[in-house]
């Protein structure tokens, strides 16, 4: 064991040492970055507490973070502004929205974008919170990240109003349409986009993968993942993607799934130079999943598991799609995992979907995993959302609005 331990090590530093973050103290959209590769350099708490809380309304979307700021998007469509080490407000700014918005903001060039279940998206100065721009754009409801690099956003319409025509957006920071990219589909609910060289890929309700062009929004290949004249590792019974695909390095990641307990994880080869989708990679029978992969070392973080289930965080074998453990917990894991190579081995920070639900940190001790803490937040709520890290702080919120940031630090007084 000692032997597998060590040489899971040597794999791990060599990844580290490959692995170039962004800035380490910013987590600027969905999952840190536009590959949605969920992976920091930050350090996680080793023995987490509440550094401070905000009430706010009911949260279900992961927050952003640049700067000495970190961003909310609440369920009634405020847009909070909040100093990211005190919790002290700097600004809000009222959308119009319901009362459940999953749709991640993202941050760019000095600039906020946010997305409602209303179908507006807006801009706001990140400093100000000055709105410089809004668009309703859809009745269809906005679900997805939103998705940005280069000066662009990207974000697809939601599963409102069932099976119709329903579109993938690209808008520059001012607010001007670059193109809107159609199809006959369900919606993308969770599904936001990765970018992968110059295609932007995502999934949608029916489990079809596209990949478009983003200077024109052409579409450059599309396909069914149970479609077997495609891929030899295709499923019949693939299912629905419903979540935000990860990219790297000429490999698509993902997830599907048919019902409560059936889904897979899968990795699908990626053609930079053409745009299309290669017949080579795998599936693995994981079951139901609507979380974005996270891929570290050799190998694939997944959270799989339905609300009102039991669930589980798996490590797959990057190379061949095997499982090679899984950490079981009392409920649905449906949100992305995130990654820190901070230390020796990857630390996996994840939360469970469910009424008094908990975030989890676990440390991939090479053939299996330890529990590194888990932290039950002081109320009741449900979380759906995952967390986003930044300066060794997780900061993650509750359906009864009350938003946490976790530390090493003691509190004030």
């Amino acid at each position: 064991m000692k032997e597998l331990v060590k040489g899971a090590l040597c794999v791990y530093l060599l990844a580290a040492s490959l692995f170039v973050a962004g800035e380490a103290s910013d987590w600027p959209q969905f999952q840190g970055d536009a590959a949605n590769s969920g992976l920091t350099e930050d350090k996680i708490p080793d023995n987490p507490q509440i550094l401070w809380s905000a009430d706010l309304f009911r949260v279900d979307a992961p927050a952003i973070v640049d700067g000495g700021s970190v961003y909310i998007l609440a369920g009634n469509g405020t847009l909070w502004s909040l100093d990211k080490k005190t919790g002290n407000p700097k600004w809000k700014a009222q959308m119009d929205g319901w009362v459940f918005q999953t749709s991640t903001p993202a941050f760019l060039d000095g600039r906020v974008f946010a997305a409602t279940d209303s179908g507006d998206l807006a801009a706001f100065d990140a400093e100000t919170g000055q709105l410089l721009w809004s668009r309703h754009l859809t009745d269809k409801r906005f679900e997805a990240p939103i998705a940005c690099q280069d000066g662009r956003i990207y974000i697809g319409e939601g599963s409102g109003r069932g099976m119709k025509a329903k579109s993938y957006f690209s808008f520059d920071a001012d607010g001007t349409e670059f193109w809107s990219q159609t199809s006959e589909t369900g919606g993308f609910q969770w599904c936001g986009a990765a970018v992968a060289g110059d295609y932007l890929v995502y999934g949608d309700h029916e489990g079809v993968l596209r990949s478009v062009r983003i200077e024109d929004g052409t579409l450059a290949d599309e396909f069914n993942l149970s479609d077997g004249s495609r891929i030899d590792f295709a499923r019949e019974d693939a299912g629905r993607i419903r979540d935000t695909v990860n990219y790297r390095g000429g490999w698509i990641y993902t997830a599907s799934e048919s019902s409560a307990e059936k889904g897979y994880a899968w990795k699908i080869g990626f053609d930079e130079g053409d745009g299309t989708f290669e017949n080579r990679g795998w599936s693995s029978p994981v079951g139901f999943s609507t979380s974005t992969p996270a891929v570290y070392g050799g190998r694939v973080y997944l959270g799989v598991g339905e609300h009102g289930h039991p669930g589980a965080l798996d490590c797959i074998d990057d190379s061949n799609g095997e499982v090679i453990w899984s950490y079981p917990v009392d409920a649905g894991v449906k949100s992305s995992p995130v990654v820190s190579a901070s230390g020796d081995m990857p630390r996996i920070v994840f939360s469970t979907s469910k009424v008094d639900g908990s975030i989890y940190c676990l440390e991939d001790a090479g053939d299996g995993p330890v529990l590194a803490w888990r932290f039950d937040p002081p109320d009741d709520g449900y979380i759906l959302a995952g967390v986003a890290i930044s300066d060794g702080m997780v900061y993650f919120g509750t359906e009864k609005g009350n938003f946490y940031c976790l530390s090493d630090e003691e509190a004030s007084t």
